[in-house]
């Protein structure tokens, strides 16, 4: 068998081992919140402030492990720690079971104890879960692995919280800890089957450790998370509205609880399918309608008396929340490092549940002041969770408008520097450890071939193109010229990335080489969470090219204009081939060329006298123009009303 093939066997069986494990884990989970949350419940005659209470037990515990235990997944490893996980988890319930059969007069206090604890590991076992996917998984198929990962939790859900109320009628809580020390005991079996993730580089753990809070995380994650923590203030009542409406409203007890929590069950999983369809667009756009939606159907569980209205409403509602969910988290997981995939999950998971606090809070607020009657009050709820499910969208719409609608990848430039003096660790010197997985052995090859382009040294550019009069710009140093006869200049740009999305055969194509005081221009077009269109060029200065309209940047030791002949997929990057139109340098030469050599920048000290001109037989093609073509910053180009010009060729999405 091919070594590709037996990788893809291998992956796919260790992510049906970690799937299936996650399954079983998550229906004990559901099984035991529910019961001992409805338990709660029923004991003290539906208590909404016992209710709450018991939900805050279970949420406030969460909050605490994404902030402090998440990150950890990115420091150890993953299947180890799963695997541990589930350990502890089974021993905790363990001595829980020993106390219930007993008859201690303290079982509830240490019921909802345990329970409590289970939701402080519960974050740090979801990171542990998404940090080995991140290392396994190209970002491509992130969305497909999150929309399977939320379709199971909410299949589980289904059973679980379905199934409690039903066996606490013919049953008791031993019976069910019992089972749920059964479920994380069959988990961890399962995770043995795992394959190790491959192993992060000395490089990445520098910038895991980075400052007690890790490195911060780019602008498009710290909007897409406020946005998440909107929604789930409103979306968050979905964790009170079946018992409220089942028992208040509806008058069925248990039957109706089991009903709408089917109901809403099965809307989640069928959004959670959605998701999985979208991921090949791994865009916001869908998010951000779903966000819309959620409004809407907060709205319309307002009918709380007519289950025909209701029950639907808050199907809709929760499946419309899981292609929020797994969008924006695809989203944010790839704005940044597989290294702090980990504390990435943590943070989703913050802004979840900090926002489902909050939801049960108003809840408290508002049913408990005693004002009105439990519809009005109830009513007012729903509707104030629309209008923050409303923010959401509004929030999300402006990280679309400010970011673009796909992620942009890893910046072109290929070796952004990891250590501060930009150059290699003693880490990076060595393979990744680890065992020796098809997917370890993959990293390796990857980490020599990244050790051999630093030994290279390259010159910088500045590549740009204009699409329906928008422009955009990415640091590349993958430039080479091809040939003279015809004149040809190539650039190499990663799949998926912004500029490769633009590009097409006509497209225009700018190239700015970069002088040795522009390192601040090379580092800003290359990161991931710069604007997009013409605000990225803020400080600045450009101009469009007068043969392409492409921007060309100021200060450059040279310019080249061109026309896209062809575009060739290749592995991970895309070959950019352009017919060279123009080519211009400066008057005056001043600085010497920006150079890239061993993961940073550098420019050299002295520099070589100026080339003789080519034979002019060789220069005809190439010869510079008299001047230098006048540049404007990117608020003058804008106020001038001047923008880039028309796309040469160039076709609109």
């Amino acid at each position: 068998m091919p070594p590709a093939e037996r990788s893809e066997q291998s992956q796919r069986r260790s992510l049906r081992a970690l799937l299936s494990a996650y399954a079983v884990s998550q229906f004990g989970n559901w099984l035991f919140r529910t019961g001992v949350v409805y338990y709660a419940y029923n004991q003290n005659h539906g208590s909404n402030a016992v209710l709450t209470t018991a939900i805050v037990l279970v949420y406030l515990p969460i909050l605490f492990g994404s902030r402090l235990l998440a990150p950890l997944a990115d420091r150890h490893d993953t299947r180890r720690t799963l695997i541990g996980l589930d350990a502890l988890r089974a021993a905790v319930l363990a001595v829980l079971l020993v106390v219930e059969l007993a008859g201690a007069a303290f079982t509830s206090a240490a019921t909802i104890g345990v329970m409590a604890f289970l939701s402080l590991l519960t974050p740090f076992f979801t990171a542990s879960q998404t940090a080995y996917l991140r290392r396994v998984l190209p970002a491509e198929r992130m969305p497909a692995a999150l929309a399977a990962v939320s379709r199971i939790d909410w299949t589980m859900f289904i059973l679980g919280t379905a199934a409690a109320p039903l066996m606490l009628q013919v049953s008791d809580l031993p019976t069910l800890t019992w089972l749920d020390i059964a479920t994380f005991v069959v988990s961890g079996l399962l995770l043995l089957r795992l394959v190790p993730a491959p192993a992060v580089t000395g490089a990445q753990r520098g910038a895991v450790a980075a400052g007690s809070g890790g490195p911060r995380l780019t602008g498009s994650s710290r909007l897409l998370l406020v946005s998440v923590l909107a929604l789930n203030a409103g979306a968050g009542l979905i964790n009170v509205y079946p018992n409220v409406v089942a028992r208040d409203f509806l008058g069925g007890g248990a039957t109706w609880l089991s009903v709408i929590n089917l109901a809403n069950g099965s809307g989640a999983v069928i959004g959670a399918t959605l998701a999985g369809r979208l991921r090949k667009q791994r865009g916001l756009r869908p998010g951000v309608l779903a966000a819309l939606v959620v409004a809407l159907s907060l709205a319309c569980m307002t009918f709380v008396t007519d289950a025909w209205v209701a029950v639907p409403a808050s199907s809709v509602m929760l499946g419309a929340g899981q292609v929020f969910a797994v969008l924006f988290q695809s989203r944010i997981l790839e704005n940044e490092p597989v290294a702090v995939a980990g504390r990435v999950s943590g943070l989703f998971t913050l802004g979840t549940f900090a926002g489902v606090t909050v939801s049960i809070l108003l809840f408290m607020a508002v049913t408990g002041s005693g004002a009105g009657s439990m519809r009005r009050s109830f009513t007012v709820l729903l509707l104030l969770a629309a209008a923050a499910a409303l923010a959401s969208a509004l929030v999300g719409g402006a990280a679309l408008r400010r970011y673009g609608d796909k992620a942009p990848g890893t910046p072109e430039f290929p070796e952004t520097p990891q250590s501060p003096m930009g150059h290699e660790t003693p880490e990076d010197r060595t393979a990744p450890e680890d065992h020796r997985t098809p997917q370890a052995e993959a990293a390796a090859v990857a980490l020599l071939v990244r050790q051999a382009g630093r030994a290279f040294a390259t010159g910088v550019t500045v590549a740009s193109t204009v699409r329906d009069r928008i422009p955009h710009a990415t640091t590349v140093n993958s430039f080479v010229t091809v040939s003279l006869d015809p004149a040809l200049v190539m650039v190499c740009v990663e799949r998926g990335s912004r500029l490769d999305a633009l590009v097409a055969e006509g497209s225009p194509l700018g190239i700015t080489v970069l002088s040795a005081r522009q390192r601040d221009t090379a580092v800003h077009f290359a990161k991931r969470d710069r604007p997009t269109g013409e605000t990225q060029f803020d400080g600045y200065p450009w101009k469009p090219g007068k043969d392409s309209g492409a921007p060309l940047l100021e200060a450059g030791t040279a310019w080249i204009e061109g026309r896209v002949r062809t575009v060739i997929p290749v592995g991970d990057h895309s070959i950019v081939l352009a017919e060279v139109l123009s080519f211009t340098r400066p008057d005056q030469q001043e600085d010497g060329p920006l150079v890239f050599f061993g993961g940073g920048f550098h420019s050299l000290a002295q520099h070589p006298p100026a080339a003789k001109s080519p034979p002019e037989e060789l220069n005809d093609d190439l010869r510079p123009p008299a001047r230098t073509p006048e540049f404007r910053s990117g608020e003058a180009a804008r106020e001038s009303g001047r923008g880039p010009l028309p796309v040469a060729g160039g076709s609109a999405e």
